[in-house]
């Protein structure tokens, strides 16, 4: 009986605890499904008056538990909307969902359309409405990554990956494999002009992240965009005013890289810096003297770095009762940024197996100063819901100035000493993108709309006074150290360089668009054209001196210290001249396009069909004073082309249910050459980031591609996805950078010669194919989150290439030549690519956290002409980290770091060494490999603070 009594006692006390722990569940959102994220959820007991609190987390849920059995009167509040409260009787396990009305819904009409700006969940519902296949970064999410450049954030996009600029930061995208040169660039769905001198893609550091409202990457074209777009357009959104009242964004922060604690940083006196060269300055028949050109930005200064300073502000309101915005926002990031690295120029040896032969190293220790400013304004005007104005200006600027110390090294041999060649080169580089854009949106009746844009761009790329000057040396193999320095000339000029690209646009944009309901209230025509015009201005003026006796001024230390004291007397160049180039010239590019486009809903499938043409007319006049430095030269001055396509398009998704989507796409595109890539420039070697000089080919025709797509896309919820899907493209004359193809006819014993010249050139090179496979997964638990996504790219082409032939005639010192095909890739593409992105948020800590790891696969970087014998960029792995914690309502602290991993950024040929007996430097498997380039740029920190209003 005591046992009964007992057991029924402990059944008894164990269910009054359970029902002393009950629990409360549920979500909170908007109107519009958007999780409210750091929303309160607060229960009362109505008995007790005891409250307790819970916050929302990321992925839009709430809980309280260990509430007693009681009734609740249980509200939901975020600032900004509309609390809501609601009576409830809890006993074991409730569940209670929120909606809450945003505040601004009832101010104004044309206002509903634009809620939930710039947040995650508006991402995942452009994603999932978009006919394209579509990927979109929201402003929330490039807020709390490390990236302060759009081309930081670029990389976290699935199928993307970068291409690096000289000092490691990222630069040009890549999109599923596809070079740079496939991939195009707007703003506000704009096209804008490059300030790069030698491609037409636009460069994504100078656009500081802080500015998006959201970057979107289409990989795939309607007939309403614009066609160069093989790989995928990139659009840059631009923040606009808030919905109602006013807000404003301040951010500060230092930073320091690592490499700059371990080193000098090397800078220059820029006050007397030349903008214009001599002939600009007096005249193009002016004979200059050493004394027309300044000393003091030629003389190298080794300081202590000083750190980073970044500062951004965003400041936008609304006026007129809602209907007229104001966005403005400002940008100013000065950096400090080290590399070293060094750069074998390989060949091969005529032997079994073709070895590389590595005939000259270059080590390199560069510092640039990074100066980025933006500034840009945004005013909307909303006559009514159906008459809307805005006007958007922009200016980049990106200034870099950059001391690179060079040793030459030719003798690996040497025991004890080498005789080397240290060179000492001061860049000066100031790029600027202005661009103007006013756009109307009208609506007449409910049937009709037309919106237009009108828009003016300059992009300017300014070089001035580019200098360099040469040693000769003795390197210790022992210790490294340089010693007996001395001025040198031999195939080695002293020089003063001004180049300047100054690229203008006009465009005009025209859309008209009608619902006729046809088959239902879906169905939409869409007409439209553009009209693009281009043109170029390029100068280029280089200065040598006249050569000095070493013996004259002795070693340096005794006889001199820098290039102030070298006693020049004369200029060889006294009137400046190509210097082996003719990179003064003007061109021209006008596109007319018109366009087709209808969509189509027939119950849970929907259809796009158009199709667009494109006329381009390209042109170019080399200026008659490049002339004298190209004697014999093989072009005409002048030339034009001309061109016609037309670009399919068609786009297919069926909704399988309320969350999930098959789509399927196809479109038609083209890759235009630049103008630096068709005027039949020469730049000499040296003068570019390039270790080889480089020729432009007036012959070189437009890519054209077919592009196919399909995915399957699946949103549980409204920030969660699972993305799936694969891509097949057809490539008819790729334009890659090479070294000349090899011409068959060519007798065995000149083919060599002509694979082997020193000059690399934009060619078409036949047809290629590129197939791939995307996974994009995101998904949010409460106070954590994941975002991975993964690409696999197969692509293959067929060139010709040369194989050394091993017979008797190698020992005569004649050694022949074969032609054979080989089958690769496309120059940079890597077939592997994947990002995975963890975050954490604790909102009763206001604490956030994001760790950031992207991964980019073994890619051909150079094409060669031997056998097996490309330049390939080894795998990397970069990881980045951003902790945020907030204090009060209007500050947030903040650290960031970047490259943690000290990612190096390396070449290789899949070759052995030749002669590696010699003990090359930096070889660490010259029976398999050869190790070719190795940058390394060190990692970076960043602390901020960030206030808003």
């Amino acid at each position: 009986m005591q046992k009964l009594v007992l057991i029924i006692f402990s059944l008894f006390s164990f269910q009054t605890v359970f029902s002393q722990n009950c629990e409360l569940t549920g979500s909170v959102t908007s109107s519009l499904g958007d999780p409210l994220v750091g929303a309160v959820v607060r229960a009362v007991n109505t008995a007790s008056g005891v409250a307790k609190e819970a916050v929302v987390g990321l992925d839009g849920s709430y809980r309280l538990g260990k509430l007693p059995p009681a009734a609740y009167r249980v509200e939901a509040s975020l600032m900004g909307f509309e609390p809501i409260a609601v009576e409830l009787q809890v006993a074991g396990s409730h569940e209670q969902h929120f909606e809450l009305e945003d505040k601004t819904l009832t101010l104004s009409e044309v206002s509903v359309e634009r809620t939930g700006r710039g947040t995650d969940a508006e991402a995942r519902r452009m994603e999932k409405n978009a006919q394209n296949v579509l990927n979109v970064i929201s402003a929330k999410q490039i807020q709390l990554s490390p990236d302060i450049s759009v081309a930081n954030v670029i990389q976290r996009v699935s199928g993307l990956s970068i291409e690096r600029n000289a000092n490691g930061d990222p630069q040009y995208a890549i999109v599923r494999g596809m070079d740079k040169r496939y991939n195009n660039t707007l703003v506000n769905g704009i096209k804008i002009p490059s300030p790069d001198n030698e491609n037409r893609f636009i460069p994504l550091d100078i656009f500081p992240a802080i500015f998006l409202d959201r970057l979107e990457v289409y990989k795939s074209l309607t007939a309403d965009m614009e066609a160069d777009a093989i790989g995928g357009t990139v659009n840059m959104e631009m923040k606009d005013a808030p919905l109602v009242g006013h807000i404003l964004d301040l951010d500060v922060q230092v930073g320091y890289n690592q490499m700059n604690f371990d080193r000098d940083f090397t800078t220059y006196d820029r006050s007397r810096l030349n903008k214009r060269s001599p002939a600009e300055l007096f005249g193009a028949d002016y004979h200059a003297v050493p004394g027309d050109f300044p000393v003091e930005n030629m003389i190298e200064k080794p300081v202590a770095a000083l750190p980073d300073i970044i500062a951004n502000g965003t400041y936008g309101q609304r006026f007129l009762d809602n209907r007229l915005g104001l966005m403005v926002g400002a940008s100013f990031q000065n950096t400090n940024r080290p590399t070293d690295n060094y750069v074998y120029r390989p060949g091969i040896f005529p032997v079994e197996g073709n070895p590389i032969r590595l005939e000259q190293l270059d080590s390199r220790y560069a510092s640039a100063q990074q100066q980025r400013l933006g500034a840009h304004g945004r005013l909307t005007y909303d006559v009514n819901a159906k008459n809307k104005f805005s006007l958007y200006a922009g200016q980049y600027m990106l200034n870099e100035f950059r001391v690179r110390e060079t040793v030459l090294r030719e003798n690996f041999a040497a025991a004890t000493n080498a005789p080397v060649y240290p060179s000492t080169r001061f860049t000066n580089s100031f790029q600027t993108i202005s661009t103007v854009d006013l756009n109307g949106d009208h609506q007449f009746g409910d049937r009709l709309m037309f919106d237009w844009n009108a828009v003016y761009s300059h992009a300017l790329n300014d070089r001035p006074d580019d200098g360099t000057y040469h040693r000769s040396a003795t390197l210790s193999v022992e210790d490294g150290s340089i010693s007996n320095e001395r001025i040198y000339f031999q195939n080695s000029p002293h020089t003063r360089i001004w180049e300047r690209n100054s690229d203008q646009t006009a465009s005009a944009y025209l859309n008209l668009s009608f619902n006729p309901d046809w088959v239902n209230e879906h169905t939409r025509i869409k007409v439209g054209g553009v009209s693009h015009f281009r043109w170029r201005d390029n100068y280029y003026n280089y200065y040598s001196y006249v050569r000095v006796i070493p013996s004259v001024i002795g070693v340096r230390g005794e006889g001199w210290n820098d290039f102030g004291d070298i006693p020049y007397e004369d200029m060889a160049t006294p009137f400046g001249s190509g210097g082996g180039s003719n990179l003064i010239y003007d061109a021209s590019e006008r596109i007319l396009a018109a366009y087709i486009n209808t969509s189509w809903r027939f119950g849970q499938s929907q259809v796009e069909v158009g199709v667009r043409a494109e006329h381009t007319d390209q042109r170019f006049d080399i200026d008659p004073r490049a002339f004298p430095s190209n004697p014999g030269a093989e072009f005409e001055p002048s030339a034009s082309q001309a061109y016609l396509n037309l670009f399919p398009a068609f786009s297919f998704k069926q909704l399988l249910n309320a969350h999930t989507n098959l789509r399927a796409t196809y479109f038609r595109g083209i890759s235009r050459p630049g103008f630096y890539e068709i005027v039949p420039t020469i730049r000499p070697s040296g003068g570019s980031e390039s270790y080889f000089s480089e020729r432009g080919n007036p012959d070189l025709n437009p890519s054209l591609a077919d592009n196919f797509d399909i995915r399957y896309e699946y949103f549980p919820t409204v920030l969660d996805q699972i993305l799936v899907g694969v891509f097949f493209k057809r490539i008819q004359d790729p334009i890659e950078y090479g070294f000349p193809q090899i011409d068959p006819n060519l007798p065995e014993n000149e083919r060599e010669s002509a694979g082997r010249a020193s000059r690399i050139m934009p060619q078409n090179f036949g047809t290629a194919r590129n197939f791939g496979i995307e996974l994009d997964i995101t998904k949010y638990f409460n106070q954590f989150g994941i975002r991975a996504n993964y690409t696999y790219t197969h692509s293959r082409l067929v060139t010709n290439k040369l194989v050394a032939n091993t017979n008797d005639q190698i020992a005569q010192g004649a050694p022949s030549f074969s032609i054979v095909d080989q089958s690769r890739a496309l120059q940079g593409q890597s077939p592997h690519i994947a990002n995975l992105s963890l975050l954490y948020k604790n909102q009763p800590a206001k604490l956030d956290a994001q760790l950031v790891i992207n991964y980019t696969g073994e890619r051909i970087a150079l094409v060669s002409p031997f056998f097996e014998a490309d330049q390939r960029m080894r795998a990397m792995t970069i990881m980045d980290l951003s902790v945020e914690k907030g204090v009060g309502n209007h500050l947030v602290f903040f650290v960031k770091a970047n490259n943690l991993l000290n990612t190096p950024y390396a070449l290789f040929v899949d070759k052995p060494v030749y002669q590696a007996e010699l003990g090359h430097p930096h070889q660490r498997d010259p029976a398999q490999h050869t190790n070719i380039q190795r940058d390394t740029y060190g990692q970076l920190y960043r602390l901020g603070v960030r206030y808003r209003l």
